[in-house]
């Protein structure tokens, strides 16, 4: 997992709690993108002699990391920024989801069972506006207990917020070869799918 260096010990408490947020959405994201990802961002970002000009993405980027000195309204206006993306990805995960009484309803099960199995890592969801939700993408009529075969051993093997894991399950992954790792457990590849969970946060 990519770690974050805020530490300003001039700043003002104020400041602190801003770059502390900034970092910790930035946190969220990063812990979503593939190694190759993270690589490729790295570079962009890397500073040499014969390029002395950065973009605006990356300057913004930089002094997200509190590598360069802004202003209060640059802050603000970057805290912004970043929790807005933050919050339109979230919303981007969510939009296809069922709540914890329409599961229940779903599968057959008490209104209690839903709760008791995202406890046991066998389903997978994330509170939002005080409502359990719970991505509908992760149920299957003709899996074992009408989830994803292998989706719960997937969801205990993955070591990152739960956001996290259900953007890195949607999303293409060239290890499983361009497949989405929900298409790979939907063709069997449980193991690959598996080792691959394994890594996501480990760098």
């Amino acid at each position: 997992m990519i770690n974050v260096n805020i530490n300003a010990p001039s700043a003002q408490a104020g400041t602190q709690q801003a770059l502390e947020r900034i970092a910790e959405a930035m946190q969220v994201v990063l812990t979503s993108l593939q190694p190759d990802e993270i690589k490729d961002l790295a570079d962009q970002l890397e500073t040499t002699d014969s390029k002395p000009k950065y973009s605006k993405a990356e300057i913004n980027f930089a002094a997200k990391l509190g590598a360069n000195k802004i202003s209060d309204e640059e802050r603000c206006r970057l805290e912004l920024s970043a929790l807005t993306k933050h919050f339109k990805w979230r919303q981007d995960l969510l939009k296809s989801s069922l709540t914890a009484p329409q599961v229940a309803e779903l599968l057959n099960t008490t209104r209690q069972t839903p709760h008791d199995r995202l406890k046991k890592n066998s389903l997978i969801a994330v509170q939002d506006n005080g409502v359990w939700k719970f991505p509908t993408w992760q149920f299957d009529p003709e899996g074992p207990d009408g989830v994803i075969a292998g989706l719960p051993d997937v969801l205990k093997a993955l070591n990152v917020p739960s956001l996290s894991k259900i953007s890195w399950l949607t999303r293409p992954n060239k290890a499983l070869n361009g497949l989405t790792p929900v298409e790979a457990l939907k063709f069997g590849q449980i193991d690959d799918v598996i080792a691959e969970a394994r890594t996501l946060g480990v760098f």
